[in-house]
Parts: C-alpha cells; structure tokens; sequence
C-alpha cells in the first residue's frame, strides 16, 4: 500500500457510516479508468485494479463489487458497480494508489497517472467526487502545515528560543488552524452531496471547536433531513455527548482542584521530616514519581526544565517517592538532577501518598497556591510551563 493510500484509508476509517448512500443516486453505475505509468509501480504480476464498496461505519474489509488486471502501462479499465443509494467508494490498485468517489452519476471517468505521489487524478462526471478529491487534497495540505508549524514550535521551546520567537511561531500556529477552520466550516456548509458532507463532518470534529462543530452539523442536518446515515451521525453524537458530559461529572467529583491540598509528611535523603505545609506562602509542584517508573523518568527533564525556568518566581518542588529502597531513589535524584526537595516513606503503592492524594498511577502531580489550594493537577511537558506562564505572571 502507497503513502498516499494509506492516507485516504487512514481518512475513510474516522468517519461515522462513512459507506452512507442518498435516495436518489441509486442503482447501476460505472467507473471509466483510463491509466498510464503503471510500469513505475513495483513489479508484480497480474496487478488488479478494484472497484470497493466502503463498509458503514468503516468497519471491517471493503466489499469488492468488480475487478479487472492491470495488464500494460497504459490503457482503459472499465469497472461496475450496483447500489441501492449515494456512497462513496473507492478505485484501488494493487500495491498503487487508491481514489475516492461519489457514486452521484451513472458513469464516472478517471484519468490515473500511477507515476505521480500527488494530485495523480482527475474525474468527470461526478461532482460529488470533484468535491471529495478537493477536499481530501486541501485537508493534507492544511494539516501537514500545522504539523511543521507544532514541530518548530516545540524545537524552539526546547532550545529555549527567545519569548519573541516563540511568540511569532504560536501566532503562526493560531493563524494555520484558523484557516484550516475557516475552510472546513465553508466546505460543509457548500457541499451539495450527503455523502461528501458526511466524509468532511467525520473530519471536522476532530478540528472544529464543539460548538462550531454542532453548527455545522445542523445545517447538514437541516439540508439533507432525509439522509438516513445523518440522522444516525447526529444520533451516535448525541450519544456520545451524554456519555461525556457523565464522565467529566465523574471526572470532576474525583478531582482535588479547586480543594485545599491534603497534608502530607515524610523523611526526606537525609532522614528529616518534610511536609507539604511547610511550603505554604509558595507555589509548589508536588511531584509524585519513582526512580523505577520509566514514565516518570521520561518527564523528569520537562520538570527540570520548568523548575530552572520559574524558581525565582516563587516557585518550587517536592517531590514525593514511591520507591522501595533509598538508594535508587538516591541516584535517580543524582542522575536525573532534581535539585529540589523530596521526601518518601519508601512504602511503594502502599505509600500514604497514595492513599492521600487517590492516584491511580504515576507520574502524577497538584500545583498548589501560596495559600494552600489545589490549582491544578496531572500537569505534562508544556501543560506544566503553560499553567505555570499564566499563575507566575
């Protein structure tokens, strides 16, 4: 399988019924391949070219409605297919590149150049194609943009660039996803096919903020009120919603936010006794971790990082171990550089810490308030710096 197929699949898998069809665009139709550069692909022998019905919910394998062997290297494939409403469908060749279409005509002409990585197609006769391809092509674009930009944006926070530049690349950032928004919220609401409308909607909710996201989706709902795969989109969401909306309840009821900071006290290396109240009239990270515990290793240079940035702004560390032994607590201390306090009671899972703070595992951390509140929890690389820029002003 291709890059390029592995995309379009990769696309196809997150949609909800993507194998959708509208009343109207029913029974027999046909795809016209015509082809050439078929002898760049890699060698093999009686290559097929299929014509596949996407599985609703895109569950399970493509259904196979017509094959033909891609015999030279250039020529013309004629391919059929039967359904009983509008979906989409897809022209795959073996080991090559794969296409989407809209079956929203009885006939469907391609031209495939199988030579080229990018924009290797052309269609006719099916709008509803034209517009998914569209579509397919500007989300790539778009999407890999933003990715470079995320990818520089976090070279520079890790470099420690200067606040300016890493002030221009966020607003770079910020602009790439507006735009991107922008042109989601446009396509949906001018696509003229349910199908297509529902293949950009499986996209939009992982983009689109919730509440953009519902209005796009209700403005489908209202112009295509009949489409049976819509209405049960709009029926899993709803679901879903509830089912969210019951778990941040949960969620929130278990959360110590907002909730004064349980004290806790321990021996710190030196056998002294440390407590989490000691450090009142600061904001203090307290850091649960152990020198065993591979993810907690792994986030420790992002909590160095955060100490060495903010601790001449009243701000410090504890942390608190749930180690065993003391002398692998000892050297991942030495070894990781964590100059800040610690302490445990070197008890594992069956640490007071843990009865105390309720944490199912590690690494875990509050940020408490000079005055003793929790502010936040559960802070990771750059969520840790981000909270601590916006208190620490």
């Amino acid at each position: 399988m291709t890059t390029k197929k592995m995309l379009v699949t990769g696309l196809v898998v997150t949609l909800l019924g993507v194998g959708c069809k509208d009343k109207g665009s029913g029974g027999d139709f046909s795809v016209s391949v015509n082809y050439i550069n078929a002898d760049k692909l890699a060698p093999m022998e009686k290559r097929r070219m299929v014509l596949e019905e996407i599985p609703f919910g895109g569950e399970g394998a493509p259904v196979i409605l017509d094959s033909a062997t891609v015999a030279e290297a250039k020529g013309k494939i004629e391919l059929e297919g039967k359904a009983k409403e509008e979906g989409i469908y897809q022209v795959a060749v073996e080991n090559g590149p794969v296409l989407l279409l809209v079956n929203d005509a009885d006939n469907i002409k391609v031209e495939l150049d199988m030579s080229k990585k990018e924009r290797y197609y052309t269609v006719q006769g099916s709008e509803g194609s034209k517009q998914l391809q569209d579509f397919i092509q500007q989300y790539s674009d778009r999407s890999q943009e933003i990715n470079g930009v995320f990818a520089s944006l976090d070279s520079l926070k890790q470099v420690g660039a200067s606040d300016s530049l890493v002030l221009a690349m966020t607003d770079r950032k910020n602009s790439s996803i507006a735009s991107l928004t922008t042109y989601m919220k446009d396509f949906i609401n001018n696509a003229k096919s349910p199908s297509v409308s529902l293949f950009s909607l499986g996209l939009s909710s992982q983009v689109l903020p919730k509440a953009e996201f519902e209005t796009v989706m209700n403005n489908v709902m209202k112009k295509f009120p009949e489409h049976g795969m819509l209405k049960n989109l709009k029926q899993t969401y709803d679901q879903q919603q509830a089912q969210v909306a019951e778990m941040e309840k949960q969620r929130a009821a278990k959360s110590l936010v907002g909730k004064p900071a349980p004290n806790l006290t321990m021996a710190d290396p030196g056998g002294k006794n440390v407590s989490i109240a000691d450090f009142r009239g600061r904001y203090v990270l307290v850091d649960f971790w152990a020198s065993w515990c591979g993810p907690c290793r792994q986030e420790n240079p992002n909590v160095v990082r955060a100490y060495d940035k903010f601790r001449s702004k009243n701000f410090t560390i504890l942390g608190v171990s749930l180690d065993k032994e003391k002398e692998p607590w000892l050297k991942a201390i030495a070894a990781d550089k964590l100059s800040w306090s610690h302490m445990s009671d070197l008890k594992y899972w069956d640490s007071e810490s843990v009865k105390v703070y309720g944490f199912e595992g590690i690494p875990y951390n509050v940020l408490i308030d000079p005055q003793g509140t929790i502010i936040a929890e559960n802070l990771r690389g750059f969520d840790l710096e981000n909270k601590l820029t916006e208190v620490l002003k």
